[in-house]
């Protein structure tokens, strides 16, 4: 049977119904896909915003890392930063004596002192890098020196404390050997470098040029310098008396292990030559001595002295080699462990305490050195720290006693426990340096420690 008129316009009406329903959802549906694009275009600006902005905080931690909490002063030439510290010392030691040396030296060492007193300006802008560093100080009377004076290109352009892949320096800056010779004063919380350090590059600084950079965690550094450092004793500390250069350097790994544990360990070495300074020719001479004290001449107080041709200078080789490692822990809820050591073995490279010269003792010397050193951090605002550290000059010296000829001790070593009270502007240290050597003798004419222990304070402000 046929539907009738109303049925079928009934049926019209629900399909008509039916198309409009489908029609609104259709356009629910391409709503809510133009909303859900919206909102995933709005995500992905969000997420790289705050890509942009951890590589931002991760930038800012490394230089303030780097800074270590010191306020500096940066002009208005983006790169250029202004920077310095103050070592104010009072120091007592045992060995101290109202007297002077056979050189006419001050034996008394309670006093007070400018240690160091630094101005350093550096650049770091694109492809160049640059540095000056002013040191004054009173160690032997009112001194002030330019000690540190470097200019580089480097590749890629990296920001300020991140470390290039390549980078190209001349001028003079720090010997690139160990940990320590490249510790900042202003960052180590005793108040010296280790004897052996002291010994081998006094003063830390040498003219040169040198290759340096890094890749992840590995660091290298490769430098020909003078091979005469701004602290020797010699007579030519900056200069270079012979035309060939002292190839130094080292390379490491530097870890950070994980959030509590970094661990920074290298091997160095340094290859080169000393100068033996000449003698000039002296004429024959007739000497009278007085040995009766009469006052009269006697023809057997009379002696002859021969001439004696002059001398020419001569080089010699000296090589060294030394490893470093350092471990951090931030383990322990008041404050960072830190645990550093290094040792040197070295041929005829002792520039300070006794000066190696082959040519004149008629056989080479070696020096072996090392210390172990830890600190901790007692909160926001106090370190302590511990430090051993050996030194002998010489190991195969000997000396007579009793008619029998034994090996000669001329081991340094040093017990040295500090404390600070410190501050992002500055720090108060006490240290207490108990040292032992065998330079002082007995009654009997053996050899016996010297006592040369030392109390220091020292007040240091940065800036």
């Amino acid at each position: 049977m046929p539907p009738s008129p109303e049925q079928e316009r009934r049926l019209g009406q629900l399909t008509e119904r039916l198309a409009a329903a489908e029609a609104r959802a259709q356009t629910a549906a391409d709503n809510a896909d133009r909303a859900l694009a919206e909102e995933k275009n709005r995500a992905d600006v969000l997420n790289q915003r705050l890509a942009a902005l951890e590589s931002q905080v991760a930038a800012t931690t490394v230089t303030m890392k780097r800074v270590e909490d010191t306020p500096s002063v940066a002009t208005a030439r983006s790169g250029l930063v202004l920077s310095g510290f103050v070592h104010a010392d009072l120091a007592w030691r045992q060995s101290a004596q109202d007297q002077l040396n056979t050189a006419g030296a001050l034996l008394n060492e309670d006093r007070f002192l400018i240690r160091r007193a630094r101005l350093r300006a550096s650049l770091e802008r694109g492809y160049v890098a640059g540095a000056i560093e002013l040191d004054g100080n009173t160690v032997r009377g009112a001194t002030a020196r330019i000690l540190g004076a470097e200019a580089s290109l480097r590749y890629p352009a990296v920001a300020s404390g991140e470390v290039p892949l390549i980078m190209a320096t001349v001028g003079s800056f720090k010997i690139p050997f160990g940990y320590e010779v490249l510790q900042s004063d202003r960052d180590r919380l005793f108040l010296e470098r280790s004897t052996a350090e002291r010994a081998l590059f006094p003063g830390e600084y040498d003219l040169g040029a040198r290759l340096s950079g890094g890749w992840r965690f590995l660091r290298y550094a490769l430098a020909f310098m003078n091979g005469e450092p701004a602290g020797e004793t010699s007579a030519f500390p900056g200069r270079d008396p012979n035309h060939q250069k002292d190839v130094v350097g080292r390379v490491g790994v530097d870890i950070a292990a994980g959030a509590p544990i970094t661990i920074a360990v290298g091997l160095s070495g340094l290859s080169g030559y000393g100068f033996h300074p000449g003698t000039p020719a002296t004429k024959p001479a007739v000497i009278w001595q007085d040995r009766n004290q009469d006052g009269l001449f006697q023809s057997n107080e009379v002696s002859s002295v021969p001439g004696v041709s002059a001398s020419p200078s001569a080089k010699f080789l000296r090589q060294a080699l030394g490893g470093d490692l350092r471990l951090a822990l931030r383990l322990l809820p008041f404050g960072e462990t830190v645990a550093y050591g290094e040792f040197y073995l070295a041929k005829n490279l002792d520039r300070a305490i006794l000066p190696a010269d082959p040519k004149a003792s008629g056989r080479d010397i070696t020096e072996l050195g090392s210390y172990l050193a830890v600190t901790q951090q007692l909160g926001g605002h106090a370190l302590i720290g511990f430090r051993y550290d050996y030194y002998n000059p010489d190991r195969d010296s000997t000396d007579t006693q009793v008619a029998v000829l034994v090996p000669q001790n001329f081991i340094y070593q040093t017990f040295a426990f500090t404390a600070a009270l410190t501050s992002p502007s500055g720090r108060l240290i006490v240290e207490y340096d108990v040292n032992r050597n065998h330079l002082g003798r007995d009654a009997t004419g053996f050899p016996t420690n010297l006592k040369d222990n030392a109390f220091l304070v020292r007040g240091e402000a940065k800036f």
